[in-house]
């Protein structure tokens, strides 16, 4: 498998996500003093068990459909809470979602896991034997 393959690889990127998600989107900006946020957390981290699934216990096709449909879904709900303006009252620090520059790593990851998904939506289930 050559570095474009592996670049567009399913696998790689529900790795990488499911990684950043958990250590940089979740746990290091936990506050353990703060019920909602600890409620919060143990929700989030079911996310990287099934893209840890995803990853390591399906292949092809299959794989391919679980990144998207993972995916997909968190981009779009980035993109219309950034658009709202939403801000949430749970968080202990004040955080505001909104189009900037800080919205493009989680953009970019699940973006790209989405996209990666997306390209092996219908891909033959010999391809994947090759």
């Amino acid at each position: 498998m050559d570095w474009k393959e592996q670049a567009l690889s399913p696998k790689v990127w529900l790795i990488l996500t499911a990684i950043i998600h958990t250590f940089v989107g979740m746990l290091s900006t936990y506050d353990s003093t703060n019920d909602n946020e600890t409620m919060i957390l143990g929700i989030m981290l079911i996310i990287p068990v099934y893209m840890l699934y995803a990853a390591f216990m399906t292949e092809g096709q299959a794989q391919a459909r679980l990144a998207a449909v993972f995916a997909g879904p968190i981009v779009v709900w980035f993109l219309v809470c950034a658009a709202m303006g939403l801000e949430p009252t749970y968080a202990t620090e004040n955080v505001e979602w909104k189009l900037s520059p800080e919205l493009i790593p989680p953009l970019f990851f699940w973006g790209m896991t989405a996209l990666t998904g997306l390209l092996g939506w219908n891909m033959e289930e010999s391809a994947t034997e090759a």
